[in-house]
């Protein structure tokens, strides 16, 4: 070991475990036993071994800009992707990334469960911030999705969110219909569920 470790100047000294760098320069403030580098190196090796714990880490960012909800964790989304057999959730395709079904751009939903699904990456180019609904039945998809898929999908999506098929649709359809931005979704904490449902007796109510 170096002398310079040793000696009682060097006492109390940040010393990487890794790779046995002692320049404290090379030290973030919170971490004591690996140097900037090893833990760039660790980081990195960790995201490139756990795909789906960088995938839900970056959209729980994305939602959290937003002010929605954010409370997505990596085991959930394996769950998630496990319930459609590792495959996407409209068509066969195992080259699937996060989808979310209410899109953060509306100022609905969030990175939960119950609004993100394993979706083909050229579909969810595709779907982009459209209506899911809407997208699935475009004539330009006419054909391309099986029945037994789509049911599934809406199912579950309905049952994730305790409403039947008809609400969860028109839950959908609302939150299209009532986008809102950054300031107003910070403004009004409320969940887009709460929301939905006010709106849903306001209207009861003046039928």
């Amino acid at each position: 070991m170096s002398l310079l470790i040793l000696s009682k100047e060097g006492r109390g000294m940040k010393v990487c475990k890794l790779c046995g760098n002692v320049d404290q320069l090379e030290f973030y403030l919170y971490q004591k036993t690996r140097c900037k580098s090893c833990v760039r190196k660790r980081q990195l090796e960790f995201n490139r071994a756990n795909p789906e714990y960088l995938k839900a880490k970056n959209q729980r960012r994305r939602a959290r800009k937003m002010s929605l909800e954010n409370s997505l964790s990596t085991s959930e989304w394996r769950n998630v992707i496990e319930t459609f057999g590792g495959s996407c959730c409209l068509s066969d395709s195992k080259n699937v990334v996060l989808e979310h079904v209410v899109p953060i751009g509306w100022g609905h939903g969030g990175t939960m469960v119950g609004n993100v699904v394993p979706m083909d990456a050229t579909l969810n180019l595709a779907k982009r911030d459209k209506n899911l609904i809407e997208f699935i039945f475009d004539e330009v998809n006419a054909g391309l999705f099986s029945e037994a898929k789509i049911d599934f999908l809406i199912e579950y999506l309905a049952e994730a969110n305790g409403l039947t098929v008809t609400d969860y649709i028109d839950f959908v359809y609302w939150c299209d219909d009532n986008k809102r931005t950054i300031d107003e979704a910070t403004n009004d904490r409320r969940s887009s569920f709460d929301l939905f449902k006010e709106a849903t007796r306001e209207a009861m109510k003046e039928a």
